[in-house]
């Protein structure tokens, strides 16, 4: 009989492979259900064009202490939350909203387009004279609601995707995204281009989000300024924030062509991070945000990092608030 000692040397070796095994055939992403849905599951429902999106996990987010702080400081956030829960409880029944642009930046009107994953009643969003089937369009089979007109053109529209999604935007965007729905056009997830770039992204973070940059965007500014030229360069941007243990965090990755190129890019970052310490000048809280600042370069990208203490964080807030409040009293001393 082998002895229990050899036996029991076999136990970890075992749990870790069954592990990694189980870790690496978790589902992949899939069609959202509210209550149910990760962040990228609303990837699905992007077309395979889209050069832009940022992906929140809106009831972690608004459930926030700070979040729900802030709201109830400020008036007006307050008024636009109880207004919006005529339609939707926020805190319950909204799980994730993605805001993106389905084509071309520089088309944004045309081609902009809000995703929302929830609980919703259809009644309650349309309203109740126009709630009959004749003041409904359908695509593809699916009902959309043009809400807003001007020139009896729609502008937005409400699309009814299923009874956990939704689609805001112009008519040509939530088509697309119809399309993509129903099978006829290949997702976000379908690019391969863009599928390697996502590799790179925490996509169970609290937002999460990528920018195809238009070309030429910096080419005007550019002239003899050696900043922009280096922006220029900039191909793709990602970034993903999160909430863990009292502290927020953003990372930023930044995609240019060459390793010169990240390394160049990182070297003015942390130029303009040194610049900013030293102007901070009275205000040491700005000093310390800066300074935990990290900046780091690679042949694949250029990783900017930030990680704040919710303190720390409430004392930049208040900074801020007194620094406004200053300006407005001199310039009304002035008047």
């Amino acid at each position: 009989m082998v002895p229990r000692k050899i036996q029991a040397s076999w136990v970890f070796p075992a749990v870790l492979i069954l592990t990694l095994f189980f870790s690496n055939c978790s589902p992949g992403p899939r069609r959202p259900v509210a209550g149910q849905a990760r962040g990228q599951d609303l990837l699905t429902l992007l077309p395979a064009e889209t050069s832009a999106f940022l992906v929140a996990d809106w009831n972690r987010f608004i459930n926030l202490k700070a979040v729900q702080k802030t709201i109830e400081e400020e008036k007006e956030l307050s008024a636009y939350q109880k207004k919006a829960e005529a339609f939707v409880d926020l805190q319950q029944s909204v799980y994730f909203v993605a805001v993106a642009v389905v084509g071309d930046t520089k088309k944004m009107a045309e081609n902009a387009v809000l995703l929302v994953n929830l609980k919703y009643d259809r009644s309650k969003l349309v309203p109740a004279e126009q709630q009959n089937e004749s003041n409904l369009e359908f695509y593809q089979g699916l009902p959309y609601f043009p809400f807003i007109e001007i020139e009896q053109s729609a502008v937005v529209c409400l699309a009814f995707l299923d009874d956990s999604n939704l689609a805001i935007g112009s008519e040509q965007a939530i088509k697309k995204v119809i399309d993509v729905y129903k099978g006829k056009a290949p997702n976000l997830l379908a690019s391969r281009d863009k599928r390697s770039f996502l590799k790179d992204i925490n996509l169970k973070a609290l937002t999460f989000g990528w920018l195809t940059v238009p070309a030429g965007l910096f080419q005007a500014e550019a002239g003899d300024n050696p900043a922009f030229k280096l922006a220029e360069k900039v191909r793709y941007i990602s970034s993903f924030s999160d909430y863990r243990q009292q502290a927020y965090s953003l990372e930023i990755k930044i995609y240019a062509g060459t390793r010169e190129e990240h390394k160049q890019i990182g070297e003015t970052l942390s130029g303009l991070k040194a610049l900013g310490i030293g102007l901070s000048g009275q205000a040491p809280e700005i000093s310390q945000a800066l300074d935990s600042l990290e900046i780091t370069s690679s042949e694949r990208y250029v990783k900017v990092f930030l990680s704040l203490k919710e303190d720390l964080i409430d004392r930049l807030k208040q900074s801020l608030k007194e620094r406004l409040a200053g300006d407005k009293k001199g310039q009304a001393e002035k008047i």
